[in-house]
């Protein structure tokens, strides 16, 4: 007899028997034993119920949620046979696919960039320096990346995350039509082992020098202020990273030495550039305090030291002489609060040849140097050129929009030497590179974003004088 048939039953013998107790009830004995058959029932009832209870399929809303099957593998400890399976959110679209205890999470950001310059400079839709050159305006979409994070693997005792991004900002056909076709970049491609309290990291990723960026939605290929005293690179390195405690963290990191003065005519096979010739790598490192609680304002804020060392080597004249340059510099960045809705974010360098980091306004060294002596130019040979600068945002989100609008101001420069400048040679060095820029951003939704931007370019040059140009930029972005 199935689960229904026997509660239908029992409802029949309790009826029953609640009659035959209103008919008996001067029979005291009748009435007990009716009542204690009542009971039995009753606890069978209960028993079946429960059964069913546990027997019945479970509603879709009870199955684990795609978060909670990452936070699953993520804590997952023991090691699992490689397998693939593709996971479904409830509404039946791919989000990730599991590989043993790991999963593969697919994300991306969508860049949309109207934009116009009012005069020449030196990349119209991402701009670094002014340059001769007449008013234009276009639109791109190749500042959109894509990529691929894995996470919850395990090594021994380490946690194995890896990452592996790319955008469109890798140039361009050579077509009439190719500024549509951008040629995909490498951005990021690297594995990281996370202990307790340190970190390595193999592969191309930011460097350890430096390493803080302005917010802009017209910038993300480039970072804004490049060239103007914001030095940035994503090399290929092996990186270390200690936490002492909660409030200091130590990075190390061997890097590529790539000094910024690559072959350009060849657009497959490598050829050594200056740092590389050199055989000795760029090594970095940064020692940076930072707080949960910045002073008591409830939001976090840090405060990094960092350095830099390599070396060029260049071969001047008919007799290939070899110049030995180093590459040095040193680095204070801060990102911080100043009030509940204001932060400040920058950084201030000083250095020499740095082209590598496109500081020095994208320029390293001086191949043939001169000094005065009287009125003639005396040769110098091979000279790097030494620079200094700095950038600055401050950050305002106001108590409108429910927080979903943020505003942007930010200032840098970009001043090298001039004696390392003078060349026997007429060279039209750029001599000083000054940025101002203000953004407001407003997110419509968490993914999805507008905003625009205006920047304005104040450059000089050893010789033809300054340039100026103001790029406008009106864009749009959507992350998944």
């Amino acid at each position: 007899m199935n689960i229904g048939k026997r509660l239908i039953v029992i409802a029949a013998m309790i009826l029953a028997a609640s009659v035959l107790t209103a008919g008996q009830n001067s029979e005291g004995a009748k009435i007990d034993d009716l009542q204690k058959r009542i009971v039995e029932l009753e606890a069978q009832i209960k028993l079946i119920s429960q059964e069913m209870e546990r027997l019945k399929p479970k509603p879709s809303s009870q199955v684990p949620s795609a978060g909670q099957e990452v936070a699953k593998a993520s804590n997952t400890s023991e090691t699992k046979p490689i397998e693939s399976k593709q996971v479904e959110s409830g509404k039946g679209k791919p989000i990730g696919i599991d590989v043993g205890s790991a999963r593969i999470t697919p994300y991306g950001t969508i860049f949309f960039n109207a934009f116009g310059n009012s005069g020449g400079t030196n990349n119209t839709d991402v701009p670094m320096w002014a340059t001769a050159g007449t008013s234009n305006a276009s639109a791109s979409v190749r500042q959109t990346r894509l990529g691929l994070k894995l996470e919850g693997a395990k090594v021994g005792r380490a946690r194995l995350s890896a990452v592996m991004e790319a955008d469109f900002f890798g140039g361009f056909p050579g077509i009439g039509v190719g500024e549509n076709f951008g040629v995909v970049r490498l951005r990021l491609a690297n594995a990281r082992l996370d202990w307790e309290k340190t970190a390595v990291t193999a592969g191309q990723d930011w460097m350890v020098f430096a390493p803080q960026n302005p917010t802009s939605l017209a910038a993300a290929a480039i970072p804004q202020l490049a060239s103007a005293g914001n030095n940035w690179a994503r090399l290929p390195q092996v990186k270390v990273e200690h936490r002492f405690n909660t409030n200091i963290t130590w990075q190390a990191a061997v890097l590529a030495p790539q000094t910024g003065d690559s072959a350009t005519s060849t657009s497959f096979l490598q050829q050594p550039n200056s740092g590389a010739l050199s055989r000795t790598p760029f090594f970095q490192s940064r020692i940076a305090f930072g707080d949960k609680n910045w002073f008591g304002t409830k939001k976090p804020g840090a405060v990094g030291f960092s350095g830099h060392y390599g070396r060029s080597r260049v071969f001047t004249g008919v007799n290939s002489v070899e110049n030995n340059v180093d590459s040095v510099g040193f680095a204070i960045d801060w990102n911080f609060p100043l009030a509940k809705r204001v932060g400040l974010v920058g950084e201030v360098f000083a250095g020499r040849n740095l082209g590598g980091f496109q500081a020095g306004i994208f320029q390293s060294y001086n191949p043939d140097s001169a000094y005065r002596v009287g009125i003639q130019l005396v040769a110098g040979g091979v000279r790097s050129i030494g620079t200094r600068g700095g950038w600055l945002q401050l950050g305002f989100v106001p108590d409108i929009a429910k927080d979903r609008l943020s505003l942007n101001a930010s200032i840098g420069i970009d001043d090298p030497r001039n004696e390392d400048l003078l060349s026997l040679s007429l060279r039209d060095w750029r001599t000083r590179n000054l940025a101002v820029a203000f953004n407001s951003i407003y997110k419509i939704t968490p993914q999805f974003s507008i905003a625009a931007e205006i920047r304005s370019f104040r450059t000089n040059y050893f010789y033809s004088g300054r340039k100026l140009s103001t790029h406008l930029n009106l864009s749009a972005a959507y992350s998944f």
